[in-house]
């Protein structure tokens, strides 16, 4: 009986361990920080790119992990067109947005606590149009691009 309750109470406190672990982890992300997430695709290793307001970033793609710094014009248009889009899980994407089985991506924005459809498919919503060209200048200003999966790492995993 002993054992039992031994072996119990171990179980539990490995549970709580690891929700508390796992809301740990989703606290390393302040909620003021955007995280653009890309797929990748069939043949290429997506990217996670985590921007601050002061323009401070951290990303992670095929190449590995990195840091950055962001100009103050274009971190302020991402936030600027960020707040305009709220709430993001409202952003509308195009129903049918045609891409390539093996190249095509899925671009989506974190921020706030909601998650954007596939704004790399901003069918004629404008909102849409504004963020993908945004994530399209951070992507360049940083260099992140998605590496063939022959030439790269597998991204780690995400925490939230």
């Amino acid at each position: 009986m002993n054992r039992l309750f031994s072996q119990s109470l171990l179980t539990l406190t490995g549970v709580s361990f690891l929700l508390c672990s796992s809301q740990l982890a989703m606290a390393l992300v302040p909620n003021n920080v955007a995280i653009i997430v890309n797929s990748g695709s069939t043949n290429t290793i997506g990217y996670r790119i985590y921007v601050s307001p002061s323009g401070e970033v951290n990303y992670v793609d095929g190449k590995g992990s990195n840091q950055g710094k962001l100009s103050e014009k274009l971190t302020k248009n991402f936030f600027r067109d960020l707040k305009v889009a709220e709430p993001l899980s409202n952003l509308p994407g195009k129903q049918s947005c045609v891409k390539s089985v093996s190249f095509g991506t899925i671009t989506t924005i974190r921020f706030a606590g909601e998650d954007s459809q596939d704004i790399s498919c901003p069918g004629n919503n404008a909102k849409a149009q504004r963020l993908d060209n945004d994530v399209i200048a951070i992507a360049k200003a940083l260099n992140v691009v998605n590496v063939p999966r022959s030439q790269g790492k597998p991204l780690p995993p995400q925490n939230f």
